[in-house]
């Protein structure tokens, strides 16, 4: 489990500065931002955000919630920095930051509103994870979770993977599209909720899609999960894949070039 969990560390630490510039992840931000806006009302929540990132999801939330308390945690220390310089960009001064592994999360306060964006896929074991994470709930608090849809990164990755496995990714050779901790299907979620004994839950689902033109497909690939795939390579079989992919994506681009990013994402919202 430390193994892959340094793995992680070691992806999101090399892509940090990229990775706030992606799109799909400040729309998303918004949305859990209505979904606690909506869930609870009371003056002075403590909320906690857990692997989070360069904190899309924190500073959206402490912007629209200024007496609120929130704690932001990350892994990363690469993108706690980020997270922490624009927090200072925006003028958030709300949100203490973390260096924190979420698998080892063990706290001697509770929290209102706890949100894990786009994390719990990555994890060795989300189940234990999440029983962690209702544990510092308050009674009456509200935990928010998102993954990606089945379709989501389509046709795209599905030209990808097979180029990384064929010039020489181990990761990608090991990686299983079609495991439920994927959590790609809403009965995947539902199989989580249930082992992590959670009955009380609702699943959204959001549309997330805009244009990308190839090169900013292929920026996208190296600043999100799959740049430790491509960083594996060779840097002639990198340039192999990249040329074989723009190849097999011609047959999907519009009149301007681009291939429709689909990032279209479940918002599982559980009820303490």
């Amino acid at each position: 489990m430390q193994k892959k969990q340094d793995q992680v560390k070691d992806i999101f630490q090399n892509v940090a500065i990229k990775y706030d510039e992606i799109e799909f992840f400040k729309i998303s931000a918004r949305h859990v931002a209505e979904i606690v806006k909506a869930k609870q009302t009371k003056e002075n929540l403590k909320i906690l955000d857990v692997a989070c990132g360069t904190g899309n999801v924190v500073l959206v939330c402490a912007s629209c919630l200024k007496d609120a308390q929130f704690e932001a945690m990350d892994i990363s220390d690469g993108m706690l920095a980020v997270a922490k310089e624009n927090a200072q960009q925006q003028g958030v001064d709300n949100v203490c930051f973390t260096l924190q592994d979420i698998t080892k999360l063990s706290l001697d306060r509770k929290y209102d509103v706890i949100t894990c964006s786009y994390a719990l896929f990555f994890l060795p074991d989300a189940v234990n994870v999440l029983k962690s994470l209702m544990l510092h709930l308050n009674e009456g608090g509200t935990l928010i979770f998102t993954s990606f849809l089945d379709k989501a990164f389509s046709p795209t990755v599905n030209r990808l993977l097979p180029l990384l496995v064929k010039y020489g990714s181990p990761s990608a050779k090991e990686y299983d599209m079609n495991k439920w901790e994927n959590l790609k299907h809403e009965a995947d979620i539902e199989r989580l909720c249930s082992e992590a004994n959670i009955t009380q839950f609702e699943i959204q689902t959001k549309e997330i899609r805009y244009p990308l033109n190839l090169d900013e497909w292929w920026e996208l690939l190296n600043n999100t999960g799959f740049s430790g795939m491509l960083m594996e390579l060779s840097s002639k079989n990198y340039e192999h894949v990249k040329v074989e992919l723009f190849e097999a994506l011609v047959e999907y681009k519009d009149e301007e070039g681009c291939v429709e990013l689909i990032a279209d994402s479940y918002f599982t919202v559980v009820n303490a």
